[in-house]
C-alpha cells in the first residue's frame, strides 16, 4: 500500500471574501512496504484559476514558478483527473495540516467532480508535531529542522512541500496511525458550500452569492437595477 503525501497551493486573496483557487498540485508516493526504495514518485501539475483568470506575479515568485511553466497550465478538471489517475488504487492520502483536503473538497464540489477518490485522509500535522514540540501544531520548516532533516527545494512550491513531508513521514513513521476512512466523510463539506437564495430559492454553490450571502448574484444585481430605477422615477 502507498502514502500519497500531497500539497497544494492558491492564488493569493487581496480582499474579504475572494475565493483562492488551486494551482499547483503536488505530491510524493511512498511504498510503505519499502519505504527506503529509490522508486519513489512525484507528481506536480500545474492549475488554471477560473475565477481570477491568471495567475499573478507575486504568486508566481512565492510559489516558484517560472515563465516556462505557465505553457504547462491546465484547466483544474484536467489536472485533478491526471491526479487521481496517478494516485492508483491501494493508497493513503496525507497531508501537512487540514486545510489541502478541504481545498479539495471544495474545488470537486464546485466543478462537480466525484469525491470518490478522496479517501483513507489523513493529516500527520498534529501527531508528528506533538512527538517534536508537545504542541499540535508545527510549521514545516520547523518541523524538517527540528527532526535533523535537510529541508529539500524551495518551500511553498506544492511538489517541493510534499517531499519535505514525505520525509517527516518516514522519519516519524512509529509515531503516526494512518486510518483508513471513506468518501462519504467528506460529503458533510461539500455540503457547506451550497447556499439557497432567499429570493429565487436556487440552491447554488456558494461563489455565486454576494458578500450577504442573502441573495444570489443574478438576483442581488436585479434587486440593485430595481432600485437605481425607482431612484430615476423619482
Amino acid at each position: 500500500m502507498d502514502a500519497v503525501v500531497f500539497d497544494l497551493e492558491t492564488t493569493f486573496t487581496y480582499e474579504k471574501g475572494q475565493t483562492p483557487e488551486i494551482i499547483e498540485i503536488g505530491a510524493r508516493k511512498i511504498n510503505l512496504s519499502d519505504p527506503q526504495s529509490a522508486q519513489m514518485q512525484t507528481f506536480q501539475c500545474y492549475t488554471h484559476p477560473e475565477i481570477r483568470g491568471k495567475i499573478g506575479l507575486r504568486t508566481r515568485k512565492f510559489i516558484g514558478m517560472k515563465e516556462a511553466d505557465l505553457q504547462r497550465v491546465v484547466p483544474f478538471q484536467q489536472g485533478i483527473r491526471q491526479f487521481i489517475d496517478w494516485l492508483g488504487d491501494d493508497y493513503y492520502l496525507c497531508s501537512w495540516g487540514g486545510d489541502d483536503r478541504l481545498l479539495f473538497v471544495e474545488h470537486c464540489a464546485r466543478y462537480g467532480i466525484s469525491l470518490n477518490w478522496l479517501k483513507n485522509y489523513n493529516d500527520i500535522q498534529p501527531a508528528i508535531s506533538q512527538y517534536l514540540s508537545g504542541r499540535t501544531q508545527m510549521k514545516l520548516k520547523d518541523a524538517v529542522l527540528q527532526s535533523g532533516l535537510e529541508v529539500q527545494g524551495r518551500l511553498h512550491s506544492a511538489v517541493t512541500d510534499s517531499i519535505n513531508t514525505a520525509n517527516l513521514l518516514m522519519k516519524h513513521r512509529a509515531h503516526v496511525q494512518l486510518e483508513r476512512n471513506v468518501p462519504e466523510e467528506n460529503y458533510s463539506m461539500s455540503c457547506a458550500l451550497y447556499w439557497k437564495c432567499r429570493r429565487c430559492s436556487k440552491e447554488k454553490y456558494y461563489t455565486a452569492f454576494s458578500g450577504s450571502k442573502r441573495f444570489c448574484l443574478e438576483c442581488a444585481a436585479s434587486k440593485q437595477e430595481v432600485q437605481s430605477t425607482s431612484l430615476v422615477r423619482e
